[in-house]
């Protein structure tokens, strides 16, 4: 279970110009203060090395984050890439809502689009990700750019991140954890 606030943020920055660091600042409706991100590790190949400022046209509010929801986020970068295919619905929610309550979501009309995609794995909220066909985005140009094995250590960084985040998940909900191997079983 993730953090999922992307509706009610009205615009933001996410910086990965220097290597290692994805800093940024999200502004939420109804929060005079903007959410400060100070993250370890990098954004995928067609953001890692930029700056990116997004403006969503159409937010709206989002009560059940109003509590809880840290304005200090600090951990590590998990996926975070503008180049994510995602379908966007053309017609507005309410419709698409009555589709899939009469099982006709089939006859919705939609295009494959690029969404934002940030993911990160905060020290004070656990996952949080943001997914949105519906933002405005401006990409600063480059200011260094993974090399192929860069991009495998993150990729392999943030699997690693999503592993330990779901069997904390899976101990939170008392999963039970798979048993050490024993001397006399190797």
């Amino acid at each position: 279970m993730a953090w999922r606030f992307d509706k009610c943020v009205t615009h933001g920055e996410i910086d990965n110009t220097v290597r290692g660091r994805v800093t940024g600042k999200l502004w939420l409706l109804g929060r005079e203060e903007p959410m400060i991100l100070d993250l370890a590790g990098d954004a995928w190949p067609d953001l890692a090395g930029c700056a990116l400022t997004f403006v969503n046209t159409n937010p709206r509010p989002q009560p059940q984050y109003d509590e809880g929801l840290s304005m200090q986020q600090t951990g590590s970068v998990g996926d975070i890439t503008a180049s994510q295919k995602l379908k966007r619905l053309l017609v507005p929610e309410e419709v698409w809502m009555k589709a899939l309550e009469e099982r006709r979501f089939h006859e919705v009309p939609w295009v494959l689009s690029n969404s934002l995609y940030l993911e990160w794995f905060s020290d004070r909220n656990g996952r949080v990700v943001i997914q949105t066909t519906d933002y405005d985005l401006t990409i600063s140009e480059r200011h260094w750019e993974a090399d192929p094995d860069e991009q495998a250590a993150q990729q392999a960084i943030n699997e690693e991140n999503m592993r330990a985040y779901m069997d904390e998940l899976g101990r939170a909900f008392g999963a039970p954890e798979e048993p050490e191997a024993d001397e006399g079983d190797k």
